[in-house]
């Protein structure tokens, strides 16, 4: 009886775990848009558990698909993969979003942004645009903490997939050697170390916007004078500030040839570094080994009888 007793709570037990979605045991996903190979979804935002004390989104909020389209058109990706490529030729940045996915997501993300809870973080996924199938894709999330927009980046079409050999899914870790970069006159922010979000421990590749600086430079790029008044306009992302804009390509690539010397420079100390302590330990083996080495004594002549 004692027996019985004891097995009918553990059976019991199992069938509720069994009734319990395998999505509620993962970081589920609150889907809001999935068409065409794009999806926008609400998630679990890591970085909210892993400050102390939590620190919190600012969820739900309202931005309208204009305020979503100046914000993101302004961010730029670079990239390989491997790193040979990269010493040998300076990756080129693109903008993260095409102007097509754009218009397409921007609206959906400006919802749910609306939807999203404090402790959540807008999700997106779109694939390589103007092919009929590929599996790169273009994949991040969103969220607002304080005055920034926070944008991480684990994927983009612009890279190539990096060949695992075998078939095998494609490493976490493996982030092409991706970088966030900000397209003028808009900058990147400047976050402060105790507003810093703690990252996840493979979301390395992120950037952060102060949100009234660049919607402001986005509704003063849009704003054009008409007899005096001036009259809110909606000319093409990609064609603004066109004054001064070989000024701003010459700075970013100035920027990018001083990064990438600087990378190159430090990879080249440290094969340096390391041949050199591969010389010494080298060296150190020789000099034990001749020690190790046993003296031989002058053999004696044996007399002849």
């Amino acid at each position: 009886m004692q027996i019985s007793a004891l097995i009918q709570p553990i059976l019991l037990l199992s069938s509720l775990l069994m009734t319990v979605p395998a999505c509620g045991l993962m970081n589920a996903q609150l889907i809001v848009y999935d068409q065409q190979g794009i999806r926008i979804a609400i998630e679990k935002d890591p970085t909210v558990s892993r400050a102390s004390p939590p620190a919190y989104n600012n969820h739900p909020a309202e931005l309208s698909a204009e305020n979503i389209q100046g914000l993101l058109e302004v961010i730029q990706v670079s990239g390989w993969s491997g790193t040979l490529v990269g010493m040998v030729a300076t990756p080129r940045p693109v903008p993260l979003f095409t102007d097509k996915q754009l218009a397409a997501i921007s609206g959906h993300i400006a919802s749910a942004f609306k939807q999203a809870a404090p402790t959540e973080r807008v999700y997106f996924s779109l694939p390589k645009p103007d092919v009929s199938y590929s599996e790169d894709r273009t994949e991040g999330s969103l969220f607002l903490r304080g005055r920034y927009l926070h944008v991480v980046v684990t994927d983009h079409v612009s890279v190539i997939r990096a060949d695992t050999g075998g078939g095998d899914s494609k490493d976490i870790r493996d982030t092409k050697g991706m970088k966030l970069w900000i397209a003028g006159p808009a900058q990147a922010a400047t976050v402060p170390d105790a507003e810093e979000p703690r990252w996840a421990a493979f979301e390395t590749v992120h950037v952060s916007l102060n949100l009234k600086e660049v919607l402001a430079l986005h509704n003063q790029a849009h704003r054009v004078v008409v007899g005096g008044e001036g009259v809110v306009s909606s000319p093409p992302s990609r064609k603004l500030e066109q004054h001064g804009a070989s000024q701003e390509n010459l700075q970013l690539q100035v920027r990018e040839l001083t990064s990438s010397n600087l990378e190159l420079r430090g990879r080249l100390d440290e094969q340096n570094k390391r041949m050199q302590a591969l010389t010494e330990e080298l060296e150190q083996l020789r000099v034990e080994l001749d020690r190790s080495k046993p003296k031989r004594t002058p053999s004696r002549k044996v007399p002849a009888q």
